[in-house]
């Protein structure tokens, strides 16, 4: 296994939160009711996932307005670990981007469909997932509204977005599709969001995700880039 990284990118100026990114913010969690609401974080966080994000905010420690992006986050087990760990170890965090459809992955529809963790935490409402609620309220309870940018929309066009408004990452967490085609295009369409040193990472690293592995395999080669593997963690830098 590969040394983790941990030099650090030269300091930046302060970046405030672009203008659209908070209107996203704005209509995500302003007139929100969380009355009554059981914060449900059940997800997939792998044994490493805060190790690998330790070694990931090593490198923006002294950098101001730090920018990161998550292209899925499901109910947000991710996002409000991220977020925490940033705030816990004062890390300048502006956004974290948090990309999803929130209409669930494949898996969610076939095998998994009667899973409670899966198909069973869609939670249609006549018929329309309703999930994405589930992850606005969980991070508005959570506290990290403050920092979370919810951008209910496919990560292909989020890019496209993105760079529309020329909003670049600092770090980028992939953790959306697990097909070999989808993580590829993921990988591809966000390098080009990563701004310069940034880091992608992600985790299901693993021979259970075949398709994870073989598009970070062959993205890196086609990229020449380090891979540097922590367990089932992935991370690359541009």
């Amino acid at each position: 296994m590969n040394t983790l990284i941990s030099s650090p990118i030269e300091a930046m100026d302060p970046v405030a939160l672009h203008p659209f990114l908070r209107r996203l913010q704005a209509h995500a969690f302003e007139r929100l009711n969380i009355r009554d609401h059981t914060v449900d974080l059940a997800g997939w966080v792998n044994e490493g996932f805060d190790s690998t994000l330790d070694h990931v905010l090593d490198v923006f420690q002294e950098q101001r307005g730090v920018v990161m992006m998550e292209v899925g986050s499901w109910k947000g087990a991710s996002a409000n670990r991220i977020a925490g760990l940033c705030k816990a170890r004062g890390v300048d965090l502006t956004a974290l981007v948090c990309i999803d459809t929130w209409l669930g992955a494949p898996e969610f529809y076939t095998w998994g469909l009667d899973d409670e963790t899966r198909g069973g935490a869609l939670r249609p409402f006549d018929g329309y997932p309703s999930v994405f609620y589930t992850f606005t309220k969980n991070t508005k309870c959570s506290g990290n509204d403050d920092v979370v940018v919810p951008f209910p929309i496919s990560s292909l066009q989020a890019a496209e977005v993105l760079r529309h408004y020329g909003i670049k990452a600092d770090a980028i967490y992939v953790d959306g599709s697990h097909e070999s085609n989808a993580v590829y295009m993921d990988l591809l369409t966000f390098h080009e969001v990563l701004g310069d040193g940034g880091l992608m990472w992600g985790d299901d690293y693993s021979e259970n995700w075949p398709g994870v592995q073989q598009a970070v395999n062959l993205f890196a080669e086609e990229k020449k880039l380090e891979l540097i593997v922590n367990g089932v963690n992935w991370i690359l830098r541009k």
